[in-house]
């Protein structure tokens, strides 16, 4: 399922004489309108996950509010001890199989995130963690092993009420801060109970002010008694803030029933986890959300994640893969009144890399047309999906009438083809190397394709 694009067209001669963003040689995922300044016939689809291990758990007896990350040729992870009183840590090679887990010392909670800091000079702080530091506020902690810790503030919280679910730490290279995302709430209204919501802070110095943290945002979703933010996290991938929502649905409607059961896929006071994605870390497009579309299905009846599903704090990449770690448990939520018993059990989705979200066209042809920018590069690379269709490659001029040899008519298809890096090409012209400096637009004429990404490369 997507969502028709249908903003007001962006007359191309107006946009070419904005400020308009650098593209140069990175990458640029399709996931908003950012580098966009025009398209038709197209909508925007999320790419599709699949669940390792044939949708089994990778891990039994597990709560997760916990991390994974890739480093030293493997796979790190973090995750709250079954009694939910402490953390622990494990490692793998190949991210599905764990080793046995070790104690994580230097801090007590139930929720827990873990960075590696590469702004960090000090090696002892290359590991940076946030914890409900006694269900108060967010507590901080650094280590450099990832599994001693030493906490920031004497192990006192560093914000004030923060709940027991994910706080979290991490450098945005970009802003040159520290953030740190943790819940808040918004009390009460009638019978939806309590109201959760997220808020965003920055700190340029965690080591020498722990404590100085300056909301940037607080706020929470519309209609309390529909969803509730329950923990949001920031990955930074590419430029892009992709924020890891868990979205608690219906929050204590039990007109399902009341009593527990561990085969029906209950579709109320259920948990989802969603994609949404940021530009400045602050503000969020909630588009995913509103329209029901998780990034990670929860499972159908007698699954033990059909009923709650969340993520870890980041997403893994490796391997030409997204490796999408959740927690799932096969009971709802609950509340103080009824209380469902539940098994809980990590998982593991994959997706194909910088497949998060597409512009696709279906038979009728589409396009999608780029802001102008100066070329830095002679090749273009796109993330495609065109086994069933084709995409064609016109470059334009900053003002977007097509240049000579390069037009439609010019334009090799990329065609019964489905690749991360597919090269493109004219009849003419292997590359693009005589426009090479030149302010350009691309144009990608798109018919039973998915388009999802781009790149200009050198070579």
């Amino acid at each position: 399922m997507g969502v028709i694009l249908g903003f007001t067209l962006v007359s191309l001669v107006a946009k070419a004489a904005e400020e308009l963003p650098v593209i140069g040689l990175k990458k640029q995922l399709l996931v908003d309108d950012f580098v966009i300044a025009d398209h038709s016939n197209v909508e925007r689809v999320q790419g599709r996950v699949t669940k390792v291990n044939d949708g089994k758990p990778i891990l039994k007896d597990r709560w997760f509010y916990g991390t994974v990350l890739f480093d030293d040729n493997r796979f790190k992870m973090w995750f709250s001890k079954p009694d939910q009183v402490g953390f622990a840590y494990s490692e793998s090679r190949d991210g599905v199989t764990f080793s046995d887990l070790v104690d994580v010392t230097g801090m007590k909670g139930a929720a827990l995130a873990v960075a590696i800091d590469a702004h960090e000079s000090d090696p002892a702080h290359r590991y940076k963690a946030a914890f409900d530091a006694d269900n108060v506020g967010a507590g901080l902690a650094h280590s450099a092993d990832g599994i001693h810790f030493t906490p920031y503030n004497d192990g006192k919280a560093v914000t004030g009420r923060a709940a027991d679910t994910y706080n979290q730490i991490l450098w945005d290279e970009q802003a040159r801060t520290y953030r740190l995302l943790t819940r808040t709430d918004f009390g009460t209204a009638g019978g939806s109970g309590e109201i959760r919501g997220t808020r965003t802070m920055t700190n340029p110095d965690v080591k020498a002010n722990p404590t100085g943290w300056k909301t940037v945002r607080s706020w929470k979703l519309d209609n309390p008694a529909r969803r509730q933010i329950y923990a949001l996290t920031d990955w930074i991938y590419e430029g892009i803030h992709f924020g890891l929502a868990t979205i608690y649905e219906y929050p204590s409607d039990f007109s399902e029933g009341e009593k527990t059961d561990h085969n029906k896929r209950h579709e109320r006071d259920v948990i989802n986890y969603y994609l949404t994605t940021s530009r400045d870390g602050a503000t969020w497009d909630l588009h995913w959300i509103e329209s029901g579309q998780p990034i990670v299905p929860r499972g159908g009846d007698g699954a033990y994640d059909k009923d709650i599903l969340f993520p870890a704090s980041e997403i893994v990449t490796q391997g030409d893969r997204h490796w999408l770690y959740y927690c799932g448990a096969n009971e709802r939520h609950g509340d103080a009144k009824v209380q469902p018993e539940k098994d809980r059990a990590i998982g593991l989705a994959t997706l194909p890399l910088d497949r998060f979200v597409g512009l696709q066209a279906k038979a009728q042809p589409g396009t999608v047309t780029t802001i102008p920018f100066k070329l830095d590069g002679a090749n273009v690379m796109i993330n495609a999906d065109c086994q069933a269709g084709q995409c064609v490659v016109e470059v334009l001029d900053r003002n977007g009438k097509p240049l000579a040899g390069f037009d439609r008519s010019e334009g090799q298809p990329v065609a019964q083809q489905d690749g991360i890096r597919l090269p493109v090409s004219w009849k003419k012209s292997a590359d693009l190397s005589s426009l090479v400096g030149q302010t350009v637009r691309l144009r990608f004429h798109l018919q039973d394709a998915t388009l999802y990404a781009f790149q200009i490369v050198r070579k």
